[in-house]
């Protein structure tokens, strides 16, 4: 297929915790129709569970409990991620954002015509929705440490990038900036 996954690493800031697990960007991944992709993303045990013409929230927040997959259907948004002090990268149709648990994101600024859809690994949701306090960091640190990461890619399945990328990083292993898968 050819897909581009680009690789960002995120140190934990006092506010934010980020994460051990790169930021993945698949780039132009999508190449089906929206129901298409997501059918896709349900027989790799992700369930797509939100839409939105607005992009990412456009505050400062994390997810302590669980990892985000976050696609562009159409149109570009560009994100913050890690924190304030994080990496802005922009976002077009077909690209895909694979946020791990404590993470930080923000949306910077979208395009009239953005969608994007939004899903969890199967078991996962939103429960939480963390804006940093400083006096929350360590523990969410730890929650977020613990957050399992998934057999099953969203779109290739268990050889895919994401577990293979992410489980190589949780070893200590090097991890390219970029994979073509």
């Amino acid at each position: 297929m050819g897909v581009t996954v680009e690789t960002y690493f995120f140190n934990g800031n006092g506010r934010v915790p980020n994460s051990r697990l790169p930021l993945l960007v698949y780039r132009n991944v999508i190449v089906w129709s929206a129901v298409q992709m997501e059918d896709r993303q349900r027989s790799n045990y992700w369930n797509p569970t939100w839409h939105s013409p607005i992009g990412f929230y456009p505050q400062h927040h994390f997810h302590s409990q669980a990892h985000e997959l976050i696609a562009i259907i159409r149109g570009e948004a560009c994100g913050l991620f890690g924190g304030h002090d994080g990496r802005e990268v922009l976002l077009r149709k077909g690209d895909v954002v694979a946020i791990p648990s404590g993470v930080g994101h923000f949306g910077v600024s979208i395009t009239d015509d953005l969608l994007v859809t939004g899903s969890f690994p199967a078991g996962f949701g939103v429960l939480d929705f963390r804006l940093g306090h400083p006096d929350e960091y360590y523990e969410l640190a730890e929650t977020s440490r613990l957050v399992p990461i998934p057999a099953f890619d969203p779109f290739f399945g268990p050889g895919g990038p994401l577990p293979a990328l992410w489980n190589d990083a949780d070893r200590g292993k090097p991890v390219p900036a970029k994979h073509t898968v």
